[in-house]
């Protein structure tokens, strides 16, 4: 018997979709395909086979993991990515300069937080650029440099 508040694997396609704002011709339209296709998909009339979850994944830039478990969770973009590799080499620069290694949880700590600050900094600052170096205090508070 289906939990009443699990949602159909359709539904979830539906919610992936409205998620981004998309009507059901302009998803179609996304995924090169007819907006009946798309519709059937979302009523459970047809199957999705794996090839095609992949490409709505990635065409609504969402985690397939997620999609499975019911949630519509944003996948990380390359820029988000990019932005990572920015700090970890931002951090790692700063290690070699302080001479000891730090221990691997203080690293990942740093790593986290700069990343996070830095991303609400951006995305709450119109034109602003990323820039890790903001934070070299507390990095260095973290990473045990006095």
């Amino acid at each position: 018997m289906r939990n009443a508040s699990a949602k159909s694997f359709g539904e979830i396609l539906q919610d992936a979709r409205e998620s981004k704002g998309l009507s059901l011709g302009e998803g179609a339209k996304l995924l090169g395909v007819p907006k009946t296709s798309l519709w059937r998909w979302e009523n459970n009339e047809t199957k999705v086979d794996a090839q095609r979850l992949v490409d709505i994944a990635a065409a609504y830039g969402l985690s397939i993991s997620a999609m499975f478990e019911g949630r519509i969770v944003v996948a990380p973009t390359q820029t988000d990515f990019d932005r990572l590799g920015i700090v970890v080499e931002h951090i790692e620069r700063m290690i070699q300069n302080i001479g000891t290694r730090p221990k691997p949880e203080a690293v990942r700590t740093a790593v986290v937080e700069v990343l996070r600050l830095e991303t609400s900094r951006v995305l709450e600052t119109s034109g602003s650029a990323f820039d890790p170096s903001r934070y070299d205090a507390m990095v260095g508070g973290i990473l045990g440099q006095t």
